[in-house]
This record gives C-alpha cells, structure tokens and sequence, in this order.
C-alpha cells in the first residue's frame, strides 16, 4: 500500500450538506458477505422494496432488498435487481410503534427479523441486547479516523430520535447507565444534549479523540480505566454507534429493516466534502457520480479513513449498512520501503502496548508468535503510520493474527 504524506496546511473539512441518492439504476447484494447467504428468489422475479430476498444458511439472518424491481441475476456470489424507481412496497399502511411497549425478547426477535446491522462491532444487536444483563450502554459518537465526522453529524441531526430510544431502553432493560461519548471539541453539541437529558443514568463522556477508540475495547478501558479478560457482553456492557442505534430506533418504531445508509465521503479528492444518504446496495461508482469528483490517474481510495481504511476499487464496490465513510487521496508519490530502524515509534503508538517491530522480526524468522499476544491487536493502523521506513507492520501482524485467532 501507498503511503500518504498530509502536508500541514492542508485543511479537510467537512459540509453539512446531505445529498439523497435515493433512485439507483441497480442494487447488489452479496451472498457471501459475513457468511453464505441461500436466495429466496430467481431471475426474472419481481420483488417489491422491503422484500425478504435471501437469508444466512446456519441461522436464516435475512437480506431485504432496497428498491423494487426486476431481478436481473442471481448467483452463488450476489443478487442483482434493476430498480423500476416505483419504490412499491405491500403494505401502504405507516404504524408508529411505541418504543415503550416492547420486551426485551421482543427486541431481540424484531432486530433479527429484520435483519439490523451492528456497524461497528461483529455482534449484531439482536445478539448484543439479547444478552443484556442491566449494566452499561455506551453510545459512541467519536471520530472512527482522521476527517471523519459521521458519528457526530447524526448525534446532532437526530437527538430527537435518539433520545426516544435511549429512554426506552432505560425504561425496558434498566440499565445502570447510558454514557454518550463525545469528543471534548463539540460543546455545543454537549450542550444541546444535556440541556435535553431528564434521567440522571443518562451522562455525557467528553473524551479527547484518538483513532483506537474506534474499537470497542480499547474505548471501555478509556472510559472505564479497566480492561475485561471476557468480552464485553459478559461484564454487561453493551456498546453501539450513533449508526446502529438509529438503524435499532428505524426497525421498533415503523419495524422496517433498513434499506437506507448514511455516509460521508472525505480527502482531498473530493471537491466538495458531504454526507450522503443512499440505498444499501446500490455502486460506489455511482454514488460517486453525485459527487465533483477530481479525476486523477493515481488516486487513493479507502472504505473508511487514512489511518485504519481499507483500499477498495472504485469500479467493484457496493455500498453495505457497515460502510460509513470513503477516502479519497490522491498519491504523489510512492514512498520506498526502507528496513527497520528500531526507533521504537511503532511500539510508543500501539494503544493496546504491543511491541509491532519485536512481532515483525519474529515473523520473519518464523518464531513462535505466542508470546507477543498479537490476539490484543486492535487493527488501528497506527503502527503503519508512524513508521520512518514505511514498513507494511500491520497488513504483516493482521494476517499472523487471522492465522492463530
């Protein structure tokens, strides 16, 4: 991979504006996304939006299509549907829900039915509230990277939403607490929040921001100042982004699944940085087209942000409920190589205190890997992105890690 050299001036902001791509020529669901996925329905059928069109062989978790239409292809990889833009659904009626009504059983079975997305965590939320054991909700509206300001965004634009839920669950799961993590650079946003919060259990976090926080483990031990042997569901913490509770709040108040995702594109690629709300489903090419973009001939471009994204391919891409923001750089140069240094900065950076460089020589000299806990690896990148000789360290530590984990 390609390493980005920011220079310090360069200023990435980010509008407010929301961009509605909202008719899709087509929509792509992959049958082999986070498991197999067994089709409900065959080229040629039409299918209506909201429609049940595939579900996960072992558990039946369902896949629901976006738009309605024909369907032009399936195969063992994916589903194709050619959107007639009529957005027909069976059932005219709109019902609101009381978030209030429900059980915790209840919960569990409507976000599975519907097949809710945890966007932040590989436990689903059906999965994740299922288990809960009256403790801790954690809401977290931190940057998950550089330039990437979703979370925050939607805290501000749907606090009326959120409050909702957050007071339903308050009520049905009686937790202990349910702590709002903001980044201590909003207070205006923490204002707003607190002048509208009435249950004590209800607190704002303020936290400085560092790109680890992303994950979920090292973010309970920041605000927790402890670190759980088991996971987090046993110690009765159940942790979701503003994303997934407001995808929770779309499935109990109107019980629909979500067919709809929010995104932000950010870098120096685009010529107008925004938010995007689109289909699930439909082409990252065409998403970009909504977009003034700058076309380039050596061009970055990452799911998610420049420290911890994942290159992706333009041409290929489709937009799923786990994807929250795009990154576009264009590269100057690439940048050489250079052997290890030992200058410790890969070490200073691991937020969870691993050694990256010790692991790196022991993978080269195929030694046994036990005794560094590479298990603990976090996949922030941040090794990667210190290093003076633009060594690969985490693309190295991530596949020894899928080896053993």
């Amino acid at each position: 991979m390609k390493k980005i050299k920011l220079e310090e001036n360069e200023n990435i902001e980010c509008s407010n504006k929301v961009i509605l791509l909202d008719n899709p020529t087509y929509v792509i669901f992959s049958l082999k996304a986070d498991g197999i996925y067994l089709p409900s329905i065959k080229k040629g059928d039409y299918v209506y939006q909201e429609e049940k069109i595939a579900i996960r062989k072992g558990n039946h978790f369902p896949i629901f299509s976006s738009v309605s239409g024909i369907v032009e292809m399936v195969d063992s990889n994916k589903i194709v549907i050619r959107n007639d833009f009529k957005n027909r659904v069976r059932e005219h009626n709109i019902i609101e829900y009381s978030l209030n009504s429900y059980t915790k059983l209840e919960i569990s079975n409507i976000l599975f039915q519907l097949g809710i997305i945890n966007s932040l965590d590989k436990n689903e939320p059906y999965e994740m509230l299922g288990k809960v054991v009256n403790k801790t909700l954690i809401i977290n509206a931190l940057q998950q990277d550089a330039y990437i300001y979703l979370q925050t965004f939607l805290l501000k634009i749907e606090r009326k939403e959120l409050l909702e839920l957050i007071e339903a669950f308050l009520e049905i799961y009686n937790f202990e607490e349910i702590l709002i993590v903001v980044p201590k650079n909003q207070e205006l946003l923490l204002e707003e929040w607190k002048s509208c919060i009435r249950d004590s259990k209800i607190k704002m976090v303020e936290m400085e921001e560092y790109y680890s926080l992303s994950n979920a483990k090292e973010l309970i031990r920041a605000i927790k100042k402890v670190t759980y042997a088991n996971g987090l569901i046993e110690n009765g913490i159940t942790i979701f982004n503003v994303s997934t509770m407001l995808a929770i709040y779309g499935a109990l108040k109107y019980r629909r699944p979500q067919i709809k995702t929010m995104i932000q594109f950010t870098g120096n690629m685009w010529k107008n940085n925004c938010y995007m709300e689109v289909r699930i489903g439909t082409s990252l090419q065409e998403a970009i087209e909504q977009l003034s973009y700058k076309r380039a001939t050596d061009v970055l471009l990452l799911k998610g942000g420049i420290v911890s994204g994942k290159v992706i391919n333009i041409n290929n891409y489709i937009i799923d409920a786990k994807a929250l923001a795009f990154t576009a750089w264009k590269v100057t140069k690439e940048i050489k190589q250079d052997s290890c240094i030992r200058c410790g900065k890969c070490s200073k950076a691991c937020p969870v205190n691993l050694h990256p460089a010790l692991i790196m020589d022991a993978i080269s000299k195929k030694r046994n890997l036990s005794r560094f806990e590479i298990q603990r690896c976090i996949d922030c990148g941040l090794c990667n992105y210190v290093c003076p000789s633009n060594i690969d360290i985490y693309k190295n530590i991530k596949r020894e890690k899928e080896k053993i984990i």
